[in-house]
C-alpha cells in the first residue's frame, strides 16, 4: 500500500485485498476510512481520475473494529439480548391471548372456534409483518426495521385491551401481530450481522429459545392472569404493550446499527461532515431506489425466495414443526382441564415441559454448533450450511415419536407424566428441526438472512394460524390419539428431508440465485 493511500486511507489499486464480505456484498475491496487526511484540490481531482473508488468507504480486513463482527463479545451479547428481548415479546403474546378464549367467548357470545380467531389472526399477522419489514431492514437498517414496529405493536395491544366488541378484538390482534412480526424475522439477521459462523450457530440457540419459549411461558402467565376477574383478559393485553414500550425504548437508546451497508453508510456521512470531502461515500449511498424497485427487488424478495427449493423445502419442515407447537399450546390445556378435569391454571402448567423439551433441543444444538464450529475452523472459515442440519437427523425422528406418545397416553387412565413426556419429545424435536432448519437458512443466504427468515416466518405462522383451528375439531371428532397420529405419520413422511439436503444440498444450493455468494 503507498503511502499516499495510506495518508487518505483507502488501499490502492495495486495492494487491494479482496474477500467474501460477510454482510453479504459478495467480493469487496477493504480499505480503511478512519481518519482520512484532505490533499489540496489538484491532487484530489488527478487521483480521482484514477481511481474512481478512492472515496469509497468499506471495511479494512478482517479486524476492522468499525465491522459489527469485530465487537467486544460484551457489545455483541447485549445486542442480541435486547433483539432476542424485542423478539419474545410477540411471541409471549401469541399465545397469553389462549387461556382467555373462554372468557371473550362467554363475553361477546361466540363460539370457542370464532374466539380462538384472536390467536390465528395475530399469526398471520406475525406471518406477513417479516414480508414487509424484512427488505425494509435491508435497505435502511436493523433499528428501524425492528424497533419502530415493534413499538407500534405495543399501541394495538391498548387496542385490544379497550376493545368493546369482537371485530375490533380480532382487528387489533391482526395488527399487533403484523408490526410485532418485524423482530422475529429480523432479530435472525442481526445475528448474521454481528456473529461469525463459527459462533453464531449458539446465539442462534438463544434466539431461538426466546422464539419457542415465549408461546409455552405465555400460555402459563395468561392462565395465571385470566382467572383474577372477569377483565382479566384485558390485563394479559396491557402486560404486552408494558413489556413492548419499556423493550422498544430501552432498545432504542442502547442497540447500535448492525447492518453492514447502513454502518457504512453512517461512516460515510460521518466523514463527509469531519472533512467536508463531500466525495466519501458507500455502495448503500449509490443505491437509487425507485418505488418499482423497492416493490420487485425488496418487498417481493421474500415471497420470491420462497419459490426456490432450499427456501421452499426448509421452511415447510420447520413450519410443520412449528404448528405442532402452537397446537400442543392449545391442545395440552384443554387435554387436561376436559379430560382430567384440572383447575384452569393447573392445566396449562404441562405446558412447561414442552419448554424443557426446548431447553433439551437446545442443548443438543449446541453441540452440533460447537462441532460446525471446528469444521469451519478446518475449512478455512467458509460455510458449510449442510453441516448444520445435524441436530435434525435426531429431531425428526423424536417429533412423530413425541406425538404418538402424546395422543396415546392422553386418556386419564394413563398417568399425567406420560403424555407430559410425549410433549417433552415432541418439542425437543420440533426445536431441533427448527433451529436446523434456520441455521441452514442463515449460513445458506448470508446478505438476505433476514428475507429468507422472513419467507421462513410468513410460512410457520400461516401453519401456526391453521394448526389450532383444524387441531381443535380434528382432536374433538377423531379423539387425541388418532388426532396426534395422523399429525405424526405427516411427521413420518417429512424425516427424509434433511438427510436429501445433507447429501444434495451443495448441488442445490449451486443453482439458487441469492445463494451463489456462499458458493463463491
Amino acid at each position: 500500500m503507498s503511502t499516499d493511500a495510506e495518508n487518505r486511507g483507502v488501499s490502492s489499486s495495486s495492494a487491494e485485498k479482496t474477500f467474501p464480505d460477510d454482510s453479504g456484498g459478495g467480493q469487496s475491496t477493504r480499505e480503511s476510512v478512519d481518519g482520512p487526511s484532505i490533499d489540496s484540490p489538484s491532487n484530489e481531482k488527478g487521483n480521482e481520475d484514477k481511481d474512481p473508488d478512492r472515496y469509497l468507504v468499506v471495511f479494512e480486513g478482517d479486524d476492522d473494529p468499525y465491522c459489527p463482527l469485530n465487537w467486544s463479545v460484551k457489545k455483541k451479547c447485549y445486542t442480541t439480548m435486547l433483539y432476542a428481548f424485542c423478539t419474545f415479546g410477540p411471541q409471549f403474546a401469541s399465545s397469553i391471548y389462549s387461556p382467555t378464549v373462554d372468557d371473550i367467548s362467554a363475553l361477546y357470545h361466540v363460539s370457542n372456534e370464532v374466539a380462538v380467531l384472536g390467536v390465528s389472526l395475530f399469526l398471520i399477522g406475525v406471518g406477513f409483518g417479516p414480508m414487509i419489514f424484512a427488505p425494509i431492514s435491508e435497505m435502511y437498517g436493523r433499528k428501524i426495521g425492528v424497533i419502530l414496529p415493534f413499538f407500534l405493536s405495543g399501541l394495538f395491544a391498548i387496542g385490544v385491551a379497550t376493545a368493546d366488541n369482537l371485530q375490533t378484538v380480532l382487528i387489533m390482534r391482526f395488527f399487533e401481530g403484523l408490526f410485532g412480526g418485524a423482530p422475529v424475522s429480523n432479530s435472525g439477521g442481526v445475528l448474521g450481522d454481528v456473529w461469525r459462523p463459527e459462533a453464531r450457530g449458539v446465539a442462534l440457540v438463544c434466539y431461538a429459545y426466546v422464539v419457542a419459549g415465549g408461546p409455552t411461558i405465555g400460555t402459563v402467565v395468561g392462565s395465571a392472569i385470566a382467572i383474577s376477574g372477569n377483565d382479566g383478559w384485558r390485563w394479559t393485553n396491557y402486560l404486552c404493550a408494558i413489556y413492548t414500550f419499556i423493550i422498544a425504548i430501552l432498545s432504542a437508546i442502547f442497540v447500535p446499527e448492525t447492518y453492514h451497508p447502513v454502518v457504512l453508510s453512517k461512516k460515510a456521512k460521518k466523514l463527509r461532515v469531519t472533512t467536508q470531502n463531500w466525495a466519501w461515500h458507500s455502495r448503500q449511498d449509490e443505491l437509487e431506489m425507485t418505488i418499482n424497485d423497492i416493490l420487485t427487488k425488496n418487498l417481493i424478495r421474500p415471497f420470491a425466495m420462497l419459490m426456490t427449493p432450499i427456501v421452499a423445502a426448509m421452511c415447510t419442515y420447520g413450519a410443520f414443526a412449528y404448528g405442532i407447537l402452537y397446537l400442543g399450546i392449545v391442545a395440552v390445556p384443554v387435554e387436561f382441564r376436559n379430560l382430567r378435569n384440572w383447575p384452569v391454571v393447573t392445566s396449562s402448567l404441562p405446558s412447561l415441559g414442552m419448554f424443557v423439551g426446548v431447553v433439551i433441543g437446545g442443548g443438543l444444538n449446541m453441540y452440533v454448533g460447537r462441532r460446525y464450529g471446528r469444521i469451519l475452523l478446518a475449512n478455512n472459515g467458509k460455510p458449510i450450511p449442510e453441516e448444520r442440519l445435524l441436530g435434525t437427523f435426531v429431531g425428526c425422528f423424536l417429533l412423530p415419536i413425541g406425538l404418538f406418545i402424546f395422543g396415546w397416553t392422553s386418556p386419564p387412565k394413563y398417568p399425567w407424566i406420560a403424555p407430559v413426556i410425549g410433549t417433552l419429545l415432541m418439542t425437543c424435536g420440533f426445536f431441533t428441526i427448527f433451529q436446523g432448519c434456520l441455521n441452514y437458512l442463515v449460513d445458506t443466504f448470508l446478505r438476505y438472512a433476514a428475507s429468507a427468515i422472513a419467507a421462513a416466518t410468513f410460512t410457520r405462522s400461516c401453519f401456526a394460524a391453521g394448526f389450532p383451528l383444524f387441531g381443535t375439531i380434528m382432536f374433538n371428532n377423531l379423539g387425541v390419539p388418532w388426532g396426534a397420529s395422523i399429525l405424526g405419520f405427516f411427521a413420518i413422511a417429512m424425516i427424509p428431508i434433511p438427510f436429501v439436503f445433507y447429501r444434495f444440498g451443495p448441488e442445490i444450493r449451486k443453482r439458487n440465485p441469492y445463494s451463489s455468494q456462499v458458493m463463491s
